[in-house]
């Protein structure tokens, strides 16, 4: 089935990467590899290497520029409110230590890539062949890309894209935000969400500490809603009952908090500066149905919610308590 325009979609891939020369990486994988990956797209792109992004004539129509500094649409209401636009790429990395690969060993990574962006898929496979090239992480270790596969919504494999040297465009992909809340029980019951990587919620300003329902909810609504704006086809829509969601979800308490702040930095080489980017981990269990606020929740384990999703912060699962694992 291909890709339908009418509505926002994503394709899930799942990359297989072989060891040239040893490659070490830090913890924070996903930072490494999403600045290598970048820098790997505007080698292989740019056409006026001399100037910078933001100074050069071809910015609005540059897949680096559209893809790893992605510009806002232009100066309305909605734009200023936004220091960047959402990037229509998110990758799905654990953060579960340095990692080392000696020469032939294999290891893979996920990617989520959001509308518009999938039709640009074959770049990326392009890029991530010339990031083996150049090297990534400590020493600059070598690597060869061996296979992608796209990923269903059960995370089984789904359609090959790359092998053998043979590249498809995805033509399967999986809808965000399709679908009504199921009807509520009568009973409030309990669901859980288990941050897998540091989630980095932000209200009126500050960092937060508490994982309020209600605050998280607003982010990833709003993330949803901006990732429609910016990378849906002509003619998609983010229809969601904002008002009334929110209203259900300032009822929903936390009856359980097991979350705890964890921080780390990154160098961020566009920035030319080093960035402490912290944020929750572990779990926390609210009180109230699930179902009030889905397909919402669902979509956000794909995407992500927070701050630095592109390079795979904001990473969390949902558990029904009501259904056990």
């Amino acid at each position: 089935m291909a890709i339908e325009p009418k509505t926002l979609r994503c394709v899930r891939l799942r990359w297989w990467i072989r060891a040239r020369k040893t490659v070490e990486l830090p913890s924070y994988k996903g930072s490494t590899l999403r600045g290598a990956l970048g820098m790997a797209l505007k080698h292989s792109c740019c056409a006026a290497r001399q100037l910078p992004c933001e100074a050069c004539l071809l910015r609005f129509s540059c897949l680096y520029v559209y893809l790893f500094e992605t510009p806002l649409l232009g100066e309305s209401p909605q734009d200023l409110r936004y220091r960047n636009a959402p990037h229509p790429f998110v990758l799905q990395i654990a953060m579960d230590g340095p990692l080392r690969l000696d020469p032939g060993a294999l290891w893979s990574f996920d990617m989520t890539i959001i509308g518009r962006a999938v039709q640009w898929t074959p770049y990326l496979v392009m890029a991530a062949h010339r990031m083996g090239e150049l090297g990534v992480g400590k020493g600059r270790g070598t690597f060869d890309l061996e296979r992608v596969v796209s990923l269903d919504a059960q995370g089984n494999p789904w359609e090959e894209v790359y092998a053998d040297g043979m590249l498809r465009l995805p033509e399967k992909a999986l809808p965000l935000t399709e679908g009504t809340p199921r009807e509520a029980s009568a009973g409030n019951g309990t669901f859980t969400l288990r941050f897998l990587t540091p989630v980095r919620l932000v209200s009126q300003g500050n960092p937060v500490r508490v994982p309020e329902f209600s605050v998280l909810l607003a982010t990833l609504l709003r993330r949803l809603e901006n990732l429609h704006r910016f990378h849906g086809e002509e003619g998609g829509a983010f229809a969601v009952p904002f008002p009334d969601l929110m209203e259900k979800a300032r009822s929903v308490s936390i009856v359980e908090n097991r979350t705890r702040w964890f921080d780390w930095e990154r160098y961020s080489h566009r920035q030319g500066r080093k960035m402490r980017l912290g944020g929750l981990v572990g779990e926390v269990v609210y009180g109230g149905d699930v179902r009030h606020f889905e397909p919402y929740l669902s979509a956000g384990r794909w995407v992500n919610v927070g701050k630095g999703t592109s390079f795979g912060l904001g990473r969390y699962e949902v558990r029904d308590d009501t259904k056990g694992e």
